[in-house]
């Protein structure tokens, strides 16, 4: 008997279906691969976005009603709102004391938006404290817009701290922050401040 070979066009049809194979194959494998490379963006996100909510958690619940001299010898409230057009909030809070980086359980935090980014700045020890600060932690990288706004123990609202016309501050009940992180969702936190009373009136 006499053994029947693939023709010519036979073999053409089998190349044009391994080849279309192929294609669907390989365009299945790049959408996978694009899912996993925006679900790896989107759990970093979402870790980042964990990370900065604890810190700014953290320093809410840390900060310390005592007032700071700067390098100058200029008085500075323990707690206070932003006095130039790039700083947001600037307080004392307690820290824990590392070896050879934080000489002193106190610092002093600056949060700042410069050029369209959130940073956190540190300065230890917090007072006679150096122009540039001792650490910068940038937070969110581009912010459309950040506002706060600051509860007495009285229950009212203010949008600076000290309140107009408070001869003795102390420190707020509670501090809300909005944030509007580009391309993500708004965020809005209700943070609350120890229970401590001002060190003479909250003068240093």
């Amino acid at each position: 008997m006499r053994a029947r070979g693939f023709t010519l066009l036979e073999l053409l049809v089998a190349l044009a279906i391994f080849a279309f194979l192929g294609v669907m194959a390989y365009g299945g494998l790049a959408a996978m691969l694009r899912m996993g490379e925006g679900t790896s963006a989107a759990r970093e996100d979402l870790a980042t976005l964990q990370r900065n909510v604890r810190l700014l958690e953290e320093d809410m619940a840390f900060v310390l009603a005592r007032p700071v001299r700067d390098g100058l010898g200029s008085p500075h409230l323990a707690f206070m709102s932003g006095r130039d057009g790039t700083t947001l909030l600037e307080f004392s809070r307690a820290t824990r004391p590392l070896e050879g980086l934080f000489p002193s359980p106190i610092e002093r935090v600056r949060y700042v938006l410069a050029d369209g980014a959130l940073l956190r700045q540190s300065w230890n020890p917090p007072d006679a404290a150096r122009l540039e600060p001792d650490q910068t932690q940038p937070l969110w990288p581009a912010v459309e817009t950040v506002s706060l706004r600051f509860v007495d123990r009285q229950q009212q609202s203010f949008t600076s701290w000290p309140p107009p016309n408070v001869e003795q501050p102390g420190l707020p009940r509670a501090v809300e922050w909005t944030l509007q992180p580009k391309g993500q969702a708004a965020m809005r936190l209700l943070l609350p401040l120890p229970e401590l009373p001002p060190p003479g009136g909250g003068k240093p």
